[in-house]
């Protein structure tokens, strides 16, 4: 069994929905773990809420060790803080996982700046500033695992969402290029898209008037998502890549409702003119786009969303996606 045993590990967002699965999996597998929540509603308005405490009571009942932590991730005091929560109790910090995120819907033209930045400072402020604080312990120690959460529409793209899919495919550069720097001091970054029935999806079941894209209508369909689509399934691929033995770094993986793929850019053959012109550009077309038999195309993150649970629904004994 891969475990974490002597590890302490700190979860932002940890206190519903993956991230506590998340913080589960960790503890049941012998990792200390900060279970970091600031108590917000979906769109970041501060609520009257203490979930990190009730998961890491959880966990000590369960037998674990854990703690609660109530800073905000998108600003320097509040990282530096959790981070120093963590040392202070158990001498060290080995693991990162950066979950914590909120979203405002909004079509691009009626999106308001405090829309777009509110988004960005949670998701990728958030992800800088605590791996930055985290970053001199594990430096010191030789070792360090960082998992960033992105998303699906980091790279596909989701309608009336533009803010959340810019700030997840920035987590995504930014994880990159941790990952060269990195990887002399024994540090390891990783992305994983994730998809599962929690608050934030929870949303696209609503009335198809609001500006959210619908994936479900509700009933039987919600239900089928609260089977096959749980947030606990998506832990063990954060668990992997927070584990020693793991290979990767710099990488983008994806899981959803049991399946796990691995993401990676690609170029086309394109064309070389030395004379360069817009006018061969277009001549040349074909051979700029002409892609390797066998990949697959998205035009945003609801076709790749359906392509995965397609994929899920063709496994023996899983029944049909209920219609809308």
């Amino acid at each position: 069994m891969m475990r974490f045993d002597g590890r302490v590990a700190l979860v932002t967002g940890g206190g519903r929905g993956m991230g506590r699965a998340h913080c589960h999996l960790l503890a049941e597998r012998g990792a200390k773990v900060v279970v970091n929540d600031f108590g917000v509603a979906m769109d970041g308005v501060v609520a009257v809420d203490t979930p990190a405490a009730t998961v890491a009571g959880e966990i000590v009942n369960a037998g674990g060790e854990a703690i609660a932590d109530h800073n905000d991730v998108s600003t320097p005091e509040g990282a530096q803080a959790m981070v120093h929560a963590a040392v202070e109790k158990w001498g060290r910090i080995d693991i990162v996982v950066h979950n914590a995120g909120i979203v405002r819907f909004a079509p691009f033209g009626e999106m308001s700046y405090e829309d777009y930045r509110s988004v960005m400072s949670v998701h990728l402020d958030g992800g800088f500033l605590v791996s930055r604080a985290a970053w001199p312990h594990m430096m010191a120690q030789k070792y360090g695992r960082i998992v960033f959460i992105t998303s699906q529409a980091a790279l596909a793209g989701l309608e009336n969402n533009a803010n959340y899919g810019a700030a997840k495919t920035g987590l995504v550069g930014l994880a990159r290029g941790m990952a060269l720097d990195g990887a002399q001091h024994g540090i390891k970054v990783n992305s994983v898209g994730v998809l599962a029935l929690t608050r934030m999806m929870d949303g696209f079941f609503a009335d198809p008037d609001d500006a959210r894209p619908s994936i479900g209508a509700g009933g039987d369909a919600k239900d089928w998502w609260r089977t096959y689509v749980r947030p606990e399934l998506t832990s063990p691929a954060i668990g992997y890549l927070a584990h020693e033995e793991c290979p990767f770094t710099g990488e983008i993986f994806d899981t959803a409702a049991g399946r796990i793929c691995h993401e990676y850019f690609a170029i086309t053959e394109g064309f070389i003119d030395l004379n360069l012109t817009m006018e061969s550009i277009r001549d040349n077309l074909e051979q700029l786009t002409s892609r390797a038999a066998g990949t697959r195309d998205f035009s945003n993150s609801v076709d790749f969303l359906q392509y995965q649970l397609n994929r899920l629904a063709q496994q023996p004994g899983v029944p049909p996606i209920p219609a809308k």
